[in-house]
C-alpha cells in the first residue's frame, strides 16, 4: 500500500483530472498514472512504446497551442471569406 499526501489545490486538480480521464476514483487515477510513469521510466530508452506516448503527448501539446493561435487570429482578424468556402475546425 501507498500513501501521500497532497494539498487542497493539488487534489482538486487531481479530481478534474479524474473525471477527464474516466477513471473511477481518484485512487484508480493515481494507481494508473504512477504504473504509466513507472512503466516509461523502465523502458529501454528508444522504446517503440516510450516514443510513441512522447510524440502523442507533444502532437497534443501542439494541437492546444494551434487551436489557440487560430482562436486568438480570429478574434483579431475575424473569420476570412464567406461561410462557404471557409474551412471548417477539423
Amino acid at each position: 500500500m501507498v500513501t501521500f499526501r497532497v494539498s487542497e489545490d493539488e487534489y482538486q486538480i487531481l479530481s478534474k483530472c479524474c473525471v477527464h480521464s474516466g477513471a473511477r476514483s481518484v485512487a484508480e487515477f493515481a494507481r494508473i498514472s504512477v504504473l504509466q510513469n513507472v512503466q516509461s521510466a523502465l523502458s529501454a530508452p528508444g522504446s517503440l512504446s516510450g516514443d510513441l506516448a512522447s510524440v502523442s503527448r507533444a502532437l497534443s501539446e501542439l494541437d492546444n497551442s494551434l487551436s489557440d493561435a487560430r482562436k486568438r487570429i480570429r478574434s483579431v482578424l475575424g473569420r476570412v471569406g464567406n461561410d462557404d468556402t471557409a474551412q471548417s475546425d477539423v
